[in-house]
């Protein structure tokens, strides 16, 4: 079965009783969060069944006209399922979720609910035991599946079976519905990202940068700056950073080294509003890495510049031309050992935490400890070999080519930014 063809087969179902799904998380409503993920995850085909009026301007985007089915009645859920399985006949081994407007959820947890294959019961995903479940569906059970979300799980005089909970992490999916939850639903949106960039960040990262990101973003999200636009900002702090550490001088380069990371933090930002707002892209993915490296190196041209203005040895002239070499070595083997889909990752799952660990940007604090006590030519010193030493220890880290197709990687692999 082609790409194409999984996706045709995965159909996603959100069910409107009443208006809470119109209630806003960072800003968007929670309806079309949840029809904005799916989209995300490869269950494109969105349809609204209950009270359409008041989500047919929200989601007219994301959903086929053919695809509101206004019901004001738990008993009309027959016909509507009926009507969604007449009109688009799928293939056998399609999967449906099933969820109401008024939930909310992660990408990561609704990603594990959808990748759980048949089972004699139905997979549902829970977290908070008050009937915030999500259903993953086969055809054959639509209408009785559809009838327990309408109903938070509850009995509905017509149970489909037994279900396979799957546990939600940091305590999602939870309900919008009463005074308050929508502040904790954000607050476990900001858990889920913490959750899930724990594992890269690195020790000063986690418990300092992510720390003043996540609380600034969590106040941007609810604005309407966008990712770009943090990316933007950010990179313009970096670039003003290298300028001040190629004037030279004590002052000069502290202050360049703290606007440095001050870009880092920011760095983090934009991801994170991307995550809180749904606004990740290709683009968005793009355009962090290309103004990441144009940082990079305007900031250790800047360290070049400054030692040499600062002594008048050309050696440090020299050791920026070994440093952008080690800088194009890495990025070659990145390329040939981690990005090539027929490559495998690594050999050793500890060595890829450890060189994960050797590349986060923790060095910003590095660099600032460096130039507060007037020592930050080491710092250039040892980036120029050091990266020599990291490209080796990453070719040997990372496996030999195998032959993995490309489309072995799930559907939902979107670049985060």
């Amino acid at each position: 079965m082609t790409d194409q063809e999984q996706k045709e087969g995965k159909i996603s179902i959100i069910l409107t009783p009443d208006t809470e799904g119109i209630k806003k998380v960072f800003g968007v409503p929670a309806a079309r969060r949840l029809a904005l993920l799916c989209t995300q995850i490869g269950f494109g085909e969105i349809h609204i069944v209950g009270g359409t009026d008041h989500f047919k301007e929200l989601l007219s985007d994301l959903a086929a006209p053919d695809g509101f089915h206004p019901v004001g009645d738990p008993g009309e859920l027959d016909d509507a399922a009926n009507a969604i399985l007449a009109s688009h006949p799928r293939p056998e081994g399609g999967k449906i979720l099933v969820m109401r407007a008024d939930l909310v959820v992660d990408k990561a947890n609704l990603q594990n609910l959808a990748q759980m294959g048949e089972e004699p019961q139905i997979p549902c995903l829970e977290s908070d035991g008050s009937g915030a479940r999500i259903f993953l569906s086969s055809y054959r059970n639509l209408a009785a599946v559809m009838k327990q979300a309408w109903t938070l799980g509850g009995n509905s005089g017509d149970t489909c079976s037994e279900f396979s909970i799957l546990s939600g992490k940091n305590g999602l999916p939870c309900r919008l519905k009463g005074a308050g939850n929508g502040k904790n639903a954000e607050r476990k949106l900001v858990d889920a990202i913490r959750a899930q960039t724990k594992a890269t960040d690195g020790f000063m990262s986690r418990h300092v940068s992510r720390h003043i990101s996540l609380m600034m973003s969590t106040r941007l999200a609810l604005t309407r700056v966008t990712p770009n636009q943090v990316t933007l900002v950010g990179a313009g702090i970096g670039l003003l950073g290298a300028f001040f550490i190629a004037q030279g001088g004590y002052w000069h380069q502290l202050a360049g080294c703290l606007l440095f990371l001050f870009c880092i933090i920011i760095d983090g930002i934009d991801g994170e509003i991307a995550r809180m707002k749904l606004q990740e892209s290709e683009f968005g993915h793009k355009l962090d890495i290309v103004t990441d490296n144009i940082v990079h190196v305007a900031i250790f041209s800047g360290l070049a510049a400054g030692c040499y203005r600062q002594t008048g040895d050309h050696l440090y002239i020299q050791l920026l031309a070994v440093l952008l070499g080690g800088f194009a070595l890495c990025g070659a083997v990145v390329y040939l050992r981690l990005l090539k889909p027929e490559v495998e990752s690594f050999r050793s799952p500890a060595l890829g935490r450890l060189l994960t660990m050797m590349s986060n940007r923790d060095f910003a604090y590095l660099m600032v400890l460096l130039a507060a006590v007037g020592r930050l030519n080491w710092f250039l010193i040892g980036a120029a070999f050091g990266s020599y030493i990291f490209a080796a220890a990453l070719w040997m880290a990372t496996g030999a080519e195998k032959n993995v197709s490309a489309a072995a990687r799930t559907d939902s692999e979107m670049p985060t930014r």
